[in-house]
């Protein structure tokens, strides 16, 4: 026996073919921008890739340089400080420590002994330590010091008392180049 079709056939599934066409329409492009996006970013991170790689050769490449030229700038400034050292040596040639001690006993007064004297040649600056009988002999000294043409801003920088006796510590920059005496216009005289 054959079976007949029925006459009636009723679908219950939905069948709107354009909503499904249109959201099928719509995945295509969405999955086509995802392929153009994915190989955009697969080639960007190919670009960083070769440029990351193109620096570090260069920072190799920099390393070795510097490797190379090291013992050139150790050498470079050790003939620096050979320099250095043989202008200091001639400049302190020049120096006449015969006419640094002339000015120097020029402006001491009575009643200054000088326990240290110590020259910093770049600046020729002067630092005097001794003891003084009186403030007026430590006073007479700074005086001198100023009237000077020889030496420049004597500075005071410590004084103390200690059993009587007076202790100093003074700073003054020498001027080599200044003719001998006082000062233009002063007169000095020794301590009393």
């Amino acid at each position: 026996m054959m079976r007949k079709a029925p006459l009636i056939s009723i679908n219950f599934a939905r069948t709107d073919f354009r909503t499904l066409s249109t959201v099928r329409w719509w995945l295509l492009v969405v999955a086509a921008a995802s392929a153009v996006v994915l190989v955009v970013l697969a080639l960007t991170a190919r670009s960083y890739r070769l440029q990351g790689n193109a620096a570090e050769q260069r920072v190799k490449e920099l390393a070795s340089a510097e490797q190379r030229l090291r013992p050139l700038m150790d050498e470079r400034q050790q003939l620096v400080g050979n320099l250095n050292a043989m202008t200091g040596l001639l400049q302190a040639r020049r120096f006449s420590w015969t006419r640094f001690l002339t000015h120097l006993e020029g402006v001491f007064p009575e009643g200054i002994a000088l326990t240290r004297l110590e020259l910093h040649p770049p600046n020729l600056t002067a630092s005097l330590e001794g003891f003084a009988q009186s403030p007026e002999a430590l006073s007479r000294l700074m005086i001198g010091l100023q009237q000077s043409r020889s030496f420049k801003n004597p500075l005071l920088k410590r004084q103390s008392m200690d059993k009587g006796i007076l202790s100093f510590n003074v700073v003054v920059l020498y001027n080599e180049t200044a003719s001998d005496g006082p000062a233009a216009g002063t007169a000095r005289q020794r301590g009393h």
